[in-house]
């Protein structure tokens, strides 16, 4: 009984979701809600039984003098509840500014030692085939090209330097172009992988039209 029913249900989603080509539509919008409150569902079952139960409430019932330190994130957690009453919001703050502050830091650090300087070192190459000159030139260009910089009004060297980092920023912009034109056609692709699976469902699971 479970599969048919699980088929139909899949069905009329998809058809509810289909419905949002008319327009903002009531069924698109029960479509969207259903799938917002099962996301939300989905996320507070995940955070209370991955990690509230087995890495905090768990070790501190368990041993909370070897776990005491478990105490702090307990209470930034329990000050984040404040901002549910305004007359209490600013105390949650400092939880809040807590959460920017490693936010930011993981962002940043995330950003250097995941994708910046990986990108540095791949363009450590021997400049032997136009592939690897392309390569290089490419990358540096790139990084060229958001340049924020005053431009030069002193010296001729400096002058001649402006003016060779703007010509190449200008030359890693198509670079970037073409990586986010490559970026854009993947997400086209695998939308249009998504359309093609559910009207295939549609037609072969449900309406068994196509077998």
């Amino acid at each position: 009984m479970t599969d048919p029913i699980g088929v139909w249900v899949g069905a009329i989603l998809t058809l509810l979701v289909f419905s949002y080509l008319l327009g903002d539509t009531p069924l698109f919008r029960v479509a969207q809600a259903i799938f917002v409150g099962v996301a939300i569902g989905y996320a507070i079952s995940a955070a209370v039984y991955l990690i509230l139960l087995p890495l905090l409430f768990d070790p501190l019932i368990i041993n909370p003098v070897m776990n005491s330190y478990l105490v702090i994130p307990l209470i930034l957690g329990l000050l984040l509840l404040l901002k549910l009453r305004t007359a209490w919001a600013p105390v949650g703050n400092l939880s809040i500014a807590f959460l920017f502050g490693v936010g930011s830091a993981l962002a940043l650090g995330g950003a250097l030692d995941g994708t910046l300087l990986p990108q540095l070192s791949a363009i450590v190459v021997p400049l032997d085939s136009l592939e690897n000159v392309l390569l290089v030139a490419g990358t540096l260009g790139a990084l060229l090209s958001f340049r924020f910089i005053q431009p030069q009004s002193g010296r001729f060297g400096a002058r001649v330097v402006e003016t060779v980092a703007r010509g190449w920023g200008a030359f890693g912009r198509w670079f970037v172009m073409i990586a986010l034109g490559a970026l854009f056609a993947s997400v086209a692709v695998s939308r249009i992988s998504l359309l093609v699976n559910r009207v295939y469902f549609l037609l072969h699971d449900w309406l068994q039209i196509v077998k």
